[in-house]
């Protein structure tokens, strides 16, 4: 979820038309949503959680690329008793959701010809929209993807990541584990940082520790703070 405070935008509803888990704390909710609903890649929603007579609006990246007119794609954390969780959790196909946005300036800069992404757990959310949008199209400029995540159990979305770095030279994918072992990269996401970080647009996003920290360390680098986007979840 983004951290971030609703603002007066008008209200705009969407169909649950697709639901399912991609690990065992992430699940994907895909929605219908109005044609006339366009946004950038990296943007989020807002979205209007309601439970009897109390709701809470709560702010979250939206996972499809812009070109996917029609559709409003959320990834979700699944946090046990969580406000929105349960919500989410007990939804059923054909329900209504209520949203405002787009909003956010986590979004893509067409004047850079080198971009790094770099995120942990549901983070990667608004970089997948981008890359989705902009890697395979001209002028395919060169794009890099760190995916941080605890355990290879907690990787999604990795098969349609795969697959798009098979398809396409100019965007390199980097899955790295914390906390488990496996054939891949291992370590934190700065581990996976380019050595020459000049001429280069960098974005994190995820939890608000480790967008602060590679933010800190690009800094201390010499990277322009103009070259740096950043969007820290709660």
């Amino acid at each position: 979820m983004v951290q971030k405070c609703s603002v007066a935008i008008p209200e705009q509803t969407a169909i649950l038309k697709e639901k399912k888990h991609l690990t065992k704390d992430v699940m994907l909710l895909s929605f219908d949503a109005p044609s006339s609903f366009s946004f950038q890649a990296g943007q989020y929603t807002i979205i209007k959680i309601v439970n009897g007579p109390e709701f809470r609006m709560k702010s979250y990246s939206i996972l499809n690329p812009p070109s996917k007119r029609g559709k409003l794609d959320l990834c979700v954390k699944i946090i046990p008793g969580g406000f929105a969780s349960e919500i989410f959790k007990s939804m059923n196909l054909g329900a209504t959701l209520t949203f405002r946005g787009p909003l956010g300036h986590l979004t893509f800069d067409e004047h850079s010809n080198e971009h790094w992404f770099i995120s942990n757990g549901t983070g990667v959310v608004p970089f997948y929209s981008m890359l989705m949008e902009y890697v395979p199209h001209p002028p395919q400029k060169k794009c890099t993807l760190i995916f941080g995540v605890r355990s290879k159990a907690d990787l999604f979305l990795h098969q349609e990541l795969q697959e798009l770095a098979a398809q396409n030279s100019n965007f390199t994918y980097i899955p790295t584990l914390s906390k488990d072992s496996w054939e891949g990269s291992m370590g934190r996401v700065q581990v996976h940082l380019p050595e020459n970080m000049q001429d280069k647009t960098f974005y994190i996003c995820g939890l608000k520790e480790m967008v602060l920290e590679t933010q800190e360390l690009l800094l201390s680098k010499g990277v322009a703070k103009e070259r740096i986007r950043v969007e820290r979840y709660t």
